[in-house]
């Protein structure tokens, strides 16, 4: 774990921030001790919390399969245009992160430069040196999350409940199909930042909807319940797009996300052309 990332992480016992005390060990000043494993992660879950719930192998590695083939590009570009125009000071906290894979995209900047096809400007201070914070309840996912970039760190952590995280710490919060948590993310992310969720429309994965888990069509009302009165909606954007997918692409969307739970892993697939819809939303904090 970066030294530098330290003291935006809390103790999960006493929410105090944390410092590097020797190699290989954090703390803080109120004497608990956690140890950084050899990936260069931390595990700070609540003493009572056990990743009993958390992705699998299987899902992780499916997951690294399928993004690593760019079929989510729109919602990477998406993220990392977000977060090149946030001006608060602040890490960016991709909560629910699996492997990294979004927030490394999104900490590397708008890749196709201004809409009218200019390069982007040269990006502040603050921004080209904004850092990153995976946050998972996944060990298998967060090892993965700590080799994601540079100038990310990486926590197993729980979003149900108080996040590792010391308060005003984001600049961005990233929630990319993730639960939401709308007290702790108001708590840690900056009066002047953004969060960022991206969620499934009607229609998403529809040519494999045998082998997926339906859309809940309330999924809209449900997202706004569940930041509001926290946050106010900044922009919402629906993104639909055609994947053309391998047999190996439909058995890797399908086994990293829940419906591996539901599906035999032996089962093979076809070649299929599918559906991704998703909407983009940004929040601003109501104070």
């Amino acid at each position: 774990m970066r030294d530098d990332l330290l003291p935006v992480l809390a103790c999960p016992v006493c929410a105090e921030p944390l410092g590097r005390v020797a190699a290989g060990t954090v703390g803080c000043a109120t004497g608990h001790r956690f140890d950084e494993a050899k990936q260069g992660h931390l595990t700070l879950l609540p003493a009572k919390r056990r990743a009993l719930t958390a992705d699998t192998p299987a899902m992780v590695d499916a997951r690294i399969r399928f993004l690593g083939r760019g079929h989510y590009a729109p919602v990477e570009r998406a993220l990392a245009a977000v977060v090149a125009d946030a001006t608060a000071p602040g890490v960016v906290l991709d909560v629910g992160s699996g492997p990294g894979t979004y927030l490394a995209h999104a900490l590397d900047g708008r890749p196709d430069g201004t809409p009218d096809g200019r390069p982007d400007p040269a990006p502040t201070d603050a921004v080209a040196a904004r850092l990153g914070v995976a946050l998972d309840l996944s060990a298998v996912a967060i090892r993965r999350a700590a080799r994601a970039h540079a100038r990310a760190g990486a926590v197993v952590g729980d979003v149900t409940e108080r996040l590792p995280v010391v308060d005003d710490a984001a600049a961005v919060v990233l929630d990319v199909f993730a639960p939401r948590n709308q007290r702790e993310y108001a708590r840690v992310l900056h009066p002047e930042g953004v969060l960022a969720v991206v969620t499934p429309r009607t229609g998403h994965l529809a040519e494999l909807a045998e082998a997926t888990i339906a859309v809940d069509p309330e999924k809209e009302r449900r997202l706004h319940d569940s930041l509001t009165p926290s946050f106010a909606l900044r922009s919402s954007e629906d993104r639909t797009w055609t994947m053309e997918l391998s047999a190996d692409d439909v058995h890797d969307v399908v086994h990293m996300g829940p419906s591996h739970h539901h599906v035999d892993p032996a089962r093979t697939f076809a070649p299929t052309t599918v559906t991704a819809a998703v909407t983009v939303s940004t929040w601003t904090p109501v104070r």
